[in-house]
């Protein structure tokens, strides 16, 4: 069902699900894309630059399987819980067909190569045909043996009619599709056989995999044979491969690394590398998000030596098998359903959630990525928890959470009735509190006082409790699932029951009885309850009778009796709740229904009706720093942020033209004459007026005026750099800050430089082992090196161990420091019994310490290697030795006493004979030219390839995409509605008469429209670069930023794409984004704010605004507007448009008479709007 209504409750962003953990592959690659089962749908994510494209497949059951159609990437196959099949078709995100199995437990979908209407599974333990041409379903003749239950069925990609299938209990057996044969390959595996691969390049061989660590391979060749000349041709082990540990979940074969294969193990982050010619693994891959789950090499020969990988954390990463680096992964997600979520009441950018997966995991708003994780024990075992019927028992399975008012703790419950606490500063669970003999469904935190929490549970209590226990408890007649403290009298709580009763308690009440009941409103139970943040005394209440209803109380919790509003419309039970922060009638409700209904709380009218999540809602989340945003949580595992800018449409504008914000359109107002309702929150109603008045530059107050009135998490941040660019470096963010995603350029050595010595850290953690500790000091070395720190890089590698990566750095700092290095390393290989003689050697040799090479040759009985190493040291062809204490003293060698070969005495040696070029003079070093890559600046990185390595949108750097096509393929958001907004507005016609300082003319974009010309940018932050480009070089920075804002602008995040393009001072590219994702205030202000020499971009400004003003009934500050463009003909003729308008919306003729002599006062009167205030002729008329 689409949204009905005027876009009040926008989608601007999500937090993908995690991949869930409870199947055994749910990871699939296919072609050009990858994919991975959550709980509830498919998330197809794109090889190339793993943009997710899609967001489909979704289920109403927990998903036990999938498959893509081997012939048609449109189409995959989902099998559920619930015994059904639905056949997808993911261009048209529809099913196509669903068929309902008879019988259970269907998994293993595999769809036939060969037959495209035939999918075979495992259905109750039995190998199954499912034909979708005429939905039936025909047990094979194949079962295994009794009491074994089968793990893993792959198909033979050379010979599509062999599969084989392993069990629980250790047997392989090959099964022939086309025949029905069947043959027992082993039986004397004695673990479950977890993983099962046949080698792409050859249809003979087949690793087979235990969990107990065995790992062999098999030759099948022969298998199925029915030739009695050729019996002696049978399946038989071919290599016995080195034992792993136990916990072996994941073998697979590398396509495009012929005779590679990967392993993975369910207990650890390390992946190995083995070849089939070796027993033993080549090399180890270690990953920080721990514990491995399944892998999947990506298709396709672009796709190189890429494995895709989930974890039991449900995070998902691409790993360069090759490289041994991660390329990409996500920030987390949940695996369950996420029934809960909240904003900090003191930080609005932090949001947490609480999941039935067992966990709370803390959010940055602003980079949508995870910032702690806290786990309150396994997740939940028996029935998976994403069924209707979803009330399993399962350790730490959370329905509830809450922060303190101090940010300070944690506190979540959930079905065992223990509330689990969570210090936020240190990342450490506390003391849990068993405070319930039930389920508790709701816990929120006090107001006003410090880790102080209430609790409503299904054993009928409402309890108060801190960190240390139980404060009080209330005691109720029936079970409760929801409570809510009053804002205005905070020791006022109400609480939600069963019976559909509201009872109304004082917690400080010695007496214990509550001081009013609300009976008999509801039908059914009360599952939540909530108080007004703007209006003392309105209580609103959602229940399982589908409705939500609105009651007024006096100040001391007596029920006036009033007859409530109610809210009808949902079709199913309401859950979620939230009050606008701003906007005291405009109320938010969340159903069983999939849908995110908005109301006028006093007349009762659905404003609006949003369908974007796949499941239940289950709650939504305000605050009221950030009152035009909102954050919902639902059974499909999704986390997703929207904007309610359309609540209140005009306050944006007014406020970038120095008017009143407060005072603007209500949605649903009915209006008498001029008066106007106000906003009345904290951000927008109270504060913004003082904090606007009070900034020192156009980028400050318009900063405050979007952080109150925006509903994008990324307007913060584009008007921070915004800031730099107009006043310079000296606003840069520096050392400490957070939430930052997109640096400005004059930020980056500062910040990653902050970001290395935060890393730098680990060495003083107390971690068990030091996997983590390695990780992250690799990490702040590879961040060194980009900033070109070389000596930095080479000493944390050298800390690790990772001695080559070091060396082979050290040159660009010193060859001194290279030898001194070297001398370090060959000190410590000297002292290692076990360390590898050739390597040693080598690098004694290039150190000049070729008398200890000799020694050591002969030790290791090398006589006449030794012999030539003496000759060639004799020669002097080794270079001077490292001296003083710069690589340690050498120990003595008997060597040293051999006179030198070929002359006597103290005469040079013979000249050698060949083109050898002579020694080096001592401490004497050329440096080579370094392409950019020594002194020059340092490089920004690209946040979606953790390698360093460059997007694939670089490839064609010089062929970047023009940005006026292509909006439309946006997945998962909804297409901005970029351009359909320029036709609207007609804006563009107003930079017709701009010129730039360079040529004279001035630029048209793709539409043909003319932007203003790029700005100069902030003093100091960016001139070399552009006197570099003047000069004709090519700034990198500035393409790789262009490359990003292309790709943002392809996935409908206009903001994100102009915050990159401002990052390198590209003024004009950020304006023109910002107008294609249809935030025309925000480039209003942007022109606005960076200083110009050309009077064009100002006029195309007021234009800008002129026009937003007209679109949103704004006739006054239109006429403003107009009258501010300083091109007397554009002024005159704008002002006639908007009278025209006017004239044609408005039928009373003295209204129109007088609102004509306004425009001409203003029309007389240019520049009314300059410097971001109000014009006086408009308002004196």
């Amino acid at each position: 069902m689409p949204d009905q209504g005027p876009g009040l409750f926008r989608q601007t962003h999500l937090i993908a699900s995690g991949a869930q953990n409870w199947i055994s592959q749910p990871l699939v690659a296919h072609g050009k894309q990858f994919a991975y089962a959550s709980s509830l749908a498919v998330y197809i994510y794109n090889n190339e630059d793993q943009q997710l494209q899609k967001i489909t497949g979704y289920q109403s059951h927990t998903i036990t399987s999938f498959a893509w159609n081997p012939r048609d990437s449109n189409l995959i196959a989902v099998a559920t819980n619930d015994d059904h099949v639905n056949i997808f078709d993911v261009a048209k995100d529809e099913s196509v067909k669903k068929l309902k199995m008879p019988r259970r437990n269907i998994a293993q979908l595999e769809w036939d190569p060969n037959s495209p209407h035939i999918i075979r599974c495992v259905a109750d333990n039995n190998l199954c045909k499912i034909n979708i041409d005429n939905n039936m379903l025909e047990q094979l003749r194949f079962s295994p043996p009794p009491g074994q239950r089968i793990t893993r069925i792959v198909r033979n990609a050379r010979l599509s009619s062999m599969c084989a299938i392993g069990t629980d209990k250790g047997h392989v057996c090959l099964y022939n599709t086309d025949s029905g044969l069947h043959e027992t390959v082993v039986t004397n595996y004695k673990e479950p056989i977890v993983d099962l691969d046949f080698d792409p390049k050859s249809e003979d061989y087949m690793l087979v995999a235990c969990a107990s660590g065995q790992i062999s391979m098999w030759c099948v060749q022969g298998a199925f044979n029915i030739d009695p000349k050729k019996k002696e041709i049978k399946p038989m082990v071919i290599t016995e491969f080195s034992r792993q540990p136990a916990g072996l979940c994941a073998c697979k074969f590398m396509p495009n690394m012929p005779g590679t294969f990967v392993t993975a193990s369910d207990r650890h982050g390390v992946l190995r590398t083995w070849s089939v010619s070796n027993a033993n693994p080549m090399n180890m891959i270690k990953l920080e998000q721990g514990k491995v789950h399944s892998l999947a090499p990506l298709q396709g020969v672009e796709s190189g030596s890429k494995l895709s990988v989930s974890f039991k954390t449900g995070e998902v990463s691409i790993v360069d098998v090759r490289t041994r680096r991660t390329r990409w992964a996500t920030t987390g997600g949940h695996t369950e359903t996420v029934f809960d979520c909240v904003i900090a009441p003191s930080d609005p950018n932090k949001v947490i959630s609480a999941s039935f997966d067992g966990t709370v995991r803390c959010w940055d708003m602003r980079t949508k990525e995870q910032t702690a994780c806290f786990y309150t024990g396994d997740a939940p075992s028996g029935r998976l928890g994403s069924d209707n019927e979803a009330h399993e028992a399962g350790r730490g399975a959370l329905y509830t959470c809450a922060i303190s008012c101090d940010g300070g703790t944690i506190a979540a419950a959930g079905f065992e009735g223990i509330v689990y606490f969570f210090n936020v500063e240190s990342g450490k669970a506390l003391k849990a509190h068993r405070v319930h003999s039930g389920a508790v469904h709701r816990i929120v935190a006090h107001p006003l006082e410090h880790g102080v929490f209430a609790t409503a549970g299904l054993d009928a209590r409402c309890c108060v409790v801190t960190r240390d226990g139980l404060r009080k408890a209330l005691a109720h007649t029936m079970p409760i699932q929801g409570c809510s403290w009053d804002p205005f009298q905070p020791d006022i709580i109400a609480c939600g029951g069963k019976d559909g009763t509201i009872e109304i308690w004082n917690v400080t009440n010695e007496v214990h009885e509550s001081i009013d009941r609300i009976r008999d409103e509801h039908a059914s139970k009360v599952y939540g309850v909530l108080y007004s943040p703007l209006v003392q005394g309105r209580l609103m209440s959602v229940s399982d009778d589908n409705t939500a209803k609105i009651f007024e109380l006096t100040p001391d919790g007596q029920y006036t009796a009033r007859m409530p509003v109610t809210l009808e419309g949902h079709e199913s039970n309401v859950r979620g709740q939230a009050w606008h922060p701003e906007i005291p009638e405009i109320c938010f409700t969340g159903s069983w229904d999939k849908t995110v209904r908005t109301w006028n709380s006093v007349t009762g009218q659905c404003l609006q009706v949003t369908k974007r999540h796949l499941a239940d809602v289950y709650a939504i989340a305000t605050h009221p720093a950030r009152p035009f945003l909102a954050v919902t949580c639902s059974r499909d595992s999704t986390i997703r942020f929207w904007s309610t800018e359309e609540c209140a449409p005009a306050a944006k504008i007014r406020a970038v033209l120095g008017k009143d914000a407060a005072s603007c359109s209500i949605v649903g107002e009915e209006r008498n004459g001029d008066e106007r309702k106000r906003l009345l929150g904290r951000a927008a109603g109270c504060d913004l007026g003082e904090k606007m008045a009070a900034s020192s530059s156009d980028g400050e107050r318009f900063g405050a005026a979007f952080a109150a009135l925006s509903g994008e998490p990324l307007a913060e941040e584009l008007w921070y750099l915004a800031t730099i660019e107009s006043t310079g470096v000296k606003d840069a963010r520096g050392f400490g800050a957070t939430g930052i995603s997109v640096p400005h350029r004059s930020e980056v050595e500062s910040l990653v430089g902050d970001r290395a010595a935060r890393l730098e850290e680990a060495r003083f953690a107390k971690t068990r082992g030091g996997d983590k500790k390695d990780v992250a000091l690799r990490k702040a070395a590879t961040l060194r090196l980009e900033l070109g720190d070389f000596r930095a890089y080479c000493e944390l590698m050298k800390e690790i161990g990772e001695w080559d990566a070091a060396l082979s750095i050290a040159p660009a700092v010193s060859l001194e420091y290279w030898r001194r290095l070297a001398g370090e390393r060959i000190k410590s290989m000297e002292k290692d019994e076990d360390a590898d003689v050739e390597r040693l050697v080598h690098l004694q040799l290039a150190a000049g310490k070729a008398s200890d090479a000799t020694s050591g040759l002969v030790r290791a009985g090398r006589d006449e290697e030794a012999f030539t190493v003496a000759c060639t040291a004799a020669e002097g062809r080794f270079g001077p030795e490292i001296a003083g204490d710069a690589g340690g003293t050498p120990s003595p060698s008997p060597l040293k006493k051999l006179a030198p070969l070929g002359g006597g005495g103290g005469g040079s040696p013979p000249k050698p004979a060949g083109p050898l070029s002579p020694p080096p003079a001592p401490g004497h070093h050329t440096r080579m030219p370094s392409d950019g890559s020594g002194a020059g600046g340092p490089l920004d990185t690209l946040p979606h390839n953790l390698d360093g390595s460059l997007p694939a949108a670089l490839k064609a750097r010089n062929s970047l995409p023009s940005l006026g096509g292509g909006v439309g393929k946006l997945a998962p958001l909804p297409p901005i509605a970029g351009a359909g907004t320029l036709d609207k507005l007609r804006a563009v016609s107003a930079f017709g008469s701009l010129q730039t300082n360079g040529s004279g003319h001035a630029s048209r974009d793709g539409d043909g429209g003319v932007l203003p010309p790029t700005p100069a940018g902030a003093q100091g932050v960016v001139a070399a670069a552009k006197k570099f480009i003047a000069k004709g070089g090519v700034d990198e920075a500035s393409t790789v930023r262009g490359a990003q804002a292309a790709a943002r602008l392809l996935h409908g995040d206009a903001i994100g794409a102009a915050s990159r393009y401002l990052s390198v001072g590209n003024t004009r590219e950020a304006v023109r984004a910002l107008i294609r994702g249809s935030q025309v205030e925000m480039a209003t202000a942007l022109m606005r704010t960076l200083p110009e020499s050309s009077p064009g971009s100002k006029d195309a400004a007021h234009v800008l605004a002129c026009e937003r003003a007209v679109e949103l009934g704004e006739w006054e500050i239109a006429a403003e507007a107009a009258g501010s463009i300083q091109n007397v003909t554009d002024r005159s003729w704008r002002l006639l448009l908007v009278r025209a308008r006017f004239a044609a919306t408005e039928s009373d003729p003295s209204i129109v008479e007088r609102f004509d002599r306004m425009c001409d006062a203003t029309r007389d009167v240019a520049g009314a709007w300059e410097g971001g205030c109000g014009g006086g002729a408009a308002e004196s008329a």
